[in-house]
């Protein structure tokens, strides 16, 4: 198995989180986005991260989460009770459609500061707010996000909230996980688990030699 991308990137490490949780050995690939035709073979849209498993190349985060479950159910991140699974489903794809790209467009802004003006800055920062308080309806953090047991939800939250927090203490003192009721002891939770601390290990040493 081989991981394509890189440690920075928050939908390349929900992925390699699941191939942690689920025990598998693979090799990870440092690929940078790139519309070059060799990555757009196996990425259509030049993204990161892709995956390969023999002759089997993925690319989306949630697709390849969903081929490490089929190829091996146990442990299992895809809880088999309808209700459950198709709330941890609904929690992962809000958390894709309404969180991450409110944070992804801090960090534009963090990089490119010339393209992003304050008025943009300021309306992503109370989206990311609210949008995450809107979360706060479908999760109950029992311990779990969706329920008792870890699922991809977890791997998509535990990730996503780390680099909101990260990217919105930039440019605001608010905390955008401050109206999430419970959230703190998830969150210590969530990084006691060996293939969390692992994983931000990475990230911080790949952030590192950015300088």
């Amino acid at each position: 198995m081989k991981l394509y991308g890189f440690a920075i990137s928050n939908f390349y490490n929900i992925v390699k989180l699941g191939l942690l949780e689920k025990q598998f050995e693979f090799e990870e690939i440092p690929t940078p986005p790139s519309n070059q035709a060799e990555l757009l073979a196996h990425s259509p849209m030049g993204k990161i991260p892709f995956f390969q498993h023999g002759n089997c190349f993925l690319s989306e985060s949630q697709a390849i989460l969903f081929y490490l479950e089929l190829l091996k159910p146990n442990p299992r991140l895809y809880p088999v009770e309808p209700e459950r699974g198709a709330r941890a489903q609904q929690i992962h794809q809000f958390i894709d459609l309404y969180v991450d790209p409110e944070a992804r467009t801090l960090l534009k802004a963090m990089r490119n500061p010339e393209q992003v003006d304050d008025a943009r800055i300021n309306a992503s920062c109370e989206r990311l707010v609210y949008n995450i308080q809107a979360l706060s309806q479908l999760v109950e953090f029992a311990p779990f996000i969706a329920g008792e047991k870890l699922s991809h939800a977890d791997l998509a939250a535990f990730m996503t909230f780390n680099f909101a927090q990260s990217m919105m203490g930039r440019f605001s003192d608010q905390d955008p996980l401050a109206r999430l009721p419970g959230v703190g002891a998830y969150m210590g939770m969530m990084e006691q688990r060996d293939s969390c601390q692992r994983v931000l290990a990475d990230q911080q040493q790949a952030l590192a030699s950015l300088g």
